[in-house]
């Protein structure tokens, strides 16, 4: 952090360096422009009012009676009331009239000391002039008041000369400001690249591409080693990702080889059972028992095997549904006579409808493969879990966007810890929900699997009745493909 310091520290001395001397620049520029109106007389000096005083004594003393209030008028015909007041008073300083209001003299000893005398009230001068008749007898005094400044010198220029002033002072902190932005902008970009960079990378990360690489250009030392420890991560995290994925296809090969040979003995096995049974010849009790045992055992390892190869195809990136158009109605109902068939050997009631949400009986795109094998998982379940003479219950919701599936059983329905992983792989329910065939906990998941890759949803909940109830949610796919 040492050097990102002394770079802050540098751009902010730069900073005041540039404003200091862009100031003083201006205010000598600003300085040689009043000189120059100056000597051109286009403005009025400070002294300006202070410079007509003599003559307008001289004019209120050429006046016949001025201590009348009726030469008021016209002494302000001559008095420029705009830079000056005035005030007449009296020997005793009682003021007779004029412009100025504030009384500076207040007796004859005070016109007597004050004549001729500048009185400082604030920033303004205050002088008194005696007033004489011919014989030059005292006869009074008239007072003028102003301010000795270019601003009060130019009553007409004075807003431009207001703003003048208010911009010299502000001047620095404009400098400062133009400055800082500038400096800072140029910093800032310097700054930010590096700072994209690392933002792109990361993004890529996040949608799992690591074939990139930063540009490490930044002259900032802590930038630079901020970059070039992303990179490392990168490049650390790429070789152990890579690992992980070789592992996990590794894994997903083995598992589909085993899968493979696993199920070409089993189906040898079993067919020579069924075989063997399917013959004229009579078989001892025991012996029948024992190839029907080796039959059942043949199908749910071979029933195992296909969830297995179904689980390593749902989990490879590059899998995909074989879409296309579907009558749904005809799909459910052909689906509804194969389960009719197996409640009635079980005993167990099953109760359907389906239901056109807006009338319609268009086609519905989906994978009616992966439908079917969807639909079997959870019927088998239920199946499973139902007791004799309980009844499933199916009801299907058709409808142009998307198709909606509602399965509930009579079972003993799921307890409150499990119902978030029944979606989950190898998961089985607790003894409420066992029976003594057994099952790979791989139904529902690969369940899920088909329903998520429709981009739909899929849960499962308990009844209030009692009984488990699933939801599906499958999209249409036609705009999808």
């Amino acid at each position: 952090m040492q050097h990102l310091r002394k770079q802050l520290s540098r751009h902010f001395y730069r900073i005041m360096l540039f404003s200091i001397l862009a100031t003083i620049l201006t205010w000598v520029i600003g300085l040689l422009l009043f000189q120059l109106i100056y000597q051109n007389k286009t403005l009025n000096p400070a002294n300006y009012y202070e410079s007509q005083i003599p003559e307008l004594v001289e004019f209120v003393n050429e006046q016949e009676d001025v201590l009348n209030p009726d030469n008021q008028a016209v002494l302000e015909e001559r008095i420029p009331l705009e830079g000056i007041d005035y005030q007449i008073v009296d020997t005793d300083g009682v003021m007779q009239y004029g412009s100025m209001q504030d009384r500076y003299i207040a007796s004859r000893e005070d016109v007597l000391t004050e004549l001729n005398n500048n009185i400082y009230d604030g920033d303004q001068i205050v002088i008194y002039y005696p007033i004489t008749d011919n014989e030059q007898h005292l006869q009074g005094a008239v007072g003028f008041r102003y301010v000795l400044s270019v601003m009060s010198s130019n009553a007409e220029s004075q807003p431009v000369l207001l703003s003048l002033f208010i911009f010299f002072l502000l001047v620095p902190f404009v400098y400062i400001y133009l400055f800082t932005y500038t400096i800072g902008k140029r910093w800032a970009k310097r700054m930010e690249e590096p700072f994209n960079e690392i933002i792109t990378g990361a993004r890529k990360i996040e949608n799992q591409d690591l074939n990139f690489t930063i540009r490490n250009n930044s002259n900032i030392k802590e930038l630079h080693q901020l970059i070039a420890a992303f990179d490392k991560m990168k490049t650390a995290l790429k070789e152990a990702l890579e690992k992980q994925w070789s592992l996990e296809e590794d894994r997903r090969e083995m598992v589909a080889a085993v899968a493979h040979d696993l199920k070409t003995p089993l189906t040898i096995i079993q067919g020579h059972a069924e075989g063997i049974l399917e013959s004229n010849q009579e078989l001892i009790k025991r012996n029948r028992q024992y190839i029907e045992t080796i039959i059942f055992n043949c199908q749910r390892s071979i029933r195992l095997i296909q969830e297995l190869n179904d689980v390593s195809s749902y989990e490879k990136t590059e899998f995909h549904l074989e879409v296309e158009p579907t009558d749904v109605e005809a799909l459910i109902q052909s689906k509804i006579k194969e389960y009719q068939q197996l409640c009635d050997t079980q005993e167990i009631r099953l109760q359907t409808s389906i239901h056109y949400s807006d009338g319609q009986h268009d086609l519905f795109y989906l994978d009616s493969f992966r439908i079917n094998q969807m639909l079997d998982n959870i019927l088998t379940n239920c199946l499973r879990y139902t007791p004799e003479q309980g009844v499933i219950t199916w009801d299907t919701y058709i409808a142009e966007e998307e198709l909606k599936i509602v399965i509930m059983d009579s079972g003993p329905g799921f307890s409150k810890q499990n119902k978030k992983q029944l979606f989950k792989k190898f998961f089985r329910e607790d003894k409420a929900r066992n029976s003594a065939d057994g099952h790979s906990g791989l139904g529902l998941f690969i369940a899920k699997a088909i329903v998520e890759k429709h981009q739909g949803e899929i849960s499962a909940d308990n009844h209030p009745d009692s009984g488990a109830v699933f939801t599906v949610i499958i999209r249409n796919m036609k705009n999808k493909m």
